[in-house]
């Protein structure tokens, strides 16, 4: 493939696979339930790096690295896949990826105070919206309002996740940050598995199916590959990308499960969708962009 097509196809598939999971996590979450579909999904994704790791060896952190690498693991991993499948119990999977579009605002806000990088007034407007769009969907969702609210605990821990994820790939290869978020994420997560030998001989097969591609397949690929692109774009030209996981998760959750969101919950999905659009599209100052035409010491093409 031509270097110039790498990050748009990594990108495209990271899209619709991590889209794709919003609609696994909901069509699995009534055999297996959330902890034992989280916890699991880890578990199987720990041991497929344990494998890859035999074949791609991976260094051992510093202990300087090593906490930021724990917070990886409780945010983006065990924190996010608990979070997000509890809340799915209630909320649907296009909802949900609704609600996740205001994942990348706050990334880009939390880029300020953790990565030196500034949020524009603009983009304090635009993360307002967004904020708002997310009090409009929860208006439109079905069931308990908790279920609603578990979802945006786990955007806020995810945009945690993104940020800190920059900061480690200072340090450590693609690979080597997202096996150890991983293992790590999986030993947190391993006190809620206690029900998944009963789970794994009672659920269909169909639910077993989902989990073990969750696993081996949505929880390695996509996040070897975010790594990847975010070791060659800042936090806040990669965060906008997540946005396309929503429209991909509608998609996807139509043609899989039939399930269609209510009208509530688009408006308030495309009231977000504005205020990530509002914060996050917007042209840099003319510095920066006389700047970025210039060559990089060391600068991936």
């Amino acid at each position: 493939m031509p270097s110039s097509l790498r990050l748009p196809a990594a990108i495209t598939l990271t899209v619709l696979l991590w889209g794709s999971a919003f609609v696994g996590i909901r069509s699995a979450l009534p055999a297996l339930g959330y902890a034992n579909l989280a916890s699991g999904r880890l578990l199987l994704a720990a041991l497929t790096f344990a494998a890859l790791s035999r074949r791609f060896p991976v260094s051992r952190p510093s202990l300087v690295q090593l906490p930021l690498l724990a917070a990886l693991g409780a945010t983006g991993y065990a924190g996010y896949q608990l979070l997000l499948s509890a809340g799915e119990q209630t909320v649907p999977a296009g909802t949900s990826a609704l609600l996740f579009s205001a994942a990348p605002v706050l990334a880009s806000a939390l880029a300020g105070p953790l990565l030196g990088d500034r949020v524009s007034r603009r983009g304090w407007i635009g993360l307002a919206l967004a904020v708002a769009g997310v009090a409009i969907s929860e208006g439109g969702l079905s069931g308990p309002l908790t279920g609603g609210a578990l979802i945006l605990a786990a955007v806020c821990v995810y945009a945690l996740w993104v940020v800190l994820h920059k900061r480690a790939l200072r340090g450590m290869s693609a690979f080597a940050v997202t096996a150890w978020a991983t293992w790590i994420g999986a030993a947190i997560a391993l006190p809620f598995s206690s029900g998944l030998p009963h789970a794994a001989v009672t659920a269909p097969a169909s639910a077993l199916i989902t989990l073990v591609l969750l696993g081996t397949v949505i929880t390695t690929i996509p996040f070897l590959l975010w790594s990847w692109i975010m070791s060659r774009l800042d936090t806040t030209t990669a965060a906008p990308f997540l946005l396309l996981i929503a429209p991909a998760t509608l998609l996807i959750a139509w043609i899989w499960l039939d399930e269609a969101p209510t009208a509530l919950a688009l408006t308030g999905g495309a009231v977000t969708l504005t205020g990530v659009a509002v914060a996050q599209l917007q042209p840099p100052p003319h510095g920066l962009r006389v700047a970025s035409l210039k060559p990089t010491p060391g600068m991936h093409p």
